[in-house]
């Protein structure tokens, strides 16, 4: 078990090589703006990175899983990806974060509106705005 455990990081790298190389594919940059394979890019090598760092780990960290919890967070991505085209990327990422910062990491009711409100609504400004990428607007247009 241990083997394959410490063949893993080396599988995320080469699935991070791939995402990397079919990003480059898609473009990085187009007319002074980021193109469609700049965020896959980056995520590629954000992956191939960590993976490495973690290939260099003496002995593997062993944590129990919850799968509870773990399919908690599926439910919850699978109904963002729902909610995205119904209500937007900005009301549906809100509420993804205040659901899974409140039922699923128990934080303080406010803490949680807090992070949700400022991590939804900034990112939206970030894409929509700053970098022109248009996000989900969903059914209201908003």
């Amino acid at each position: 078990m241990t083997t394959i455990i410490r063949l893993v990081p080396y599988l995320l790298t080469s699935i991070g090589l791939g995402a990397a190389a079919q990003a480059l594919r898609l473009g990085l940059w187009a007319y002074g703006e980021p193109a469609a394979g700049l965020f896959p890019f980056i995520g590629g090598v954000l992956l191939i990175l960590t993976s490495l760092v973690c290939a260099r780990e003496t002995e593997p960290v062993w944590e129990p899983v919850d799968l509870t919890r773990l399919m908690a967070y599926c439910v919850a991505l699978v109904l963002f990806c729902v909610m995205l085209e119904l209500i937007g990327f900005a009301f549906a990422a809100f509420l993804f974060l205040a659901v899974v910062l409140l039922a699923i990491e128990r934080m303080k009711t406010t803490t949680a509106i807090v992070i949700a409100t400022a991590f939804a609504f900034s990112t939206w400004g970030l894409f929509e705005g700053l970098l022109s990428v248009p996000l989900p607007r969903g059914v209201w247009g908003v």
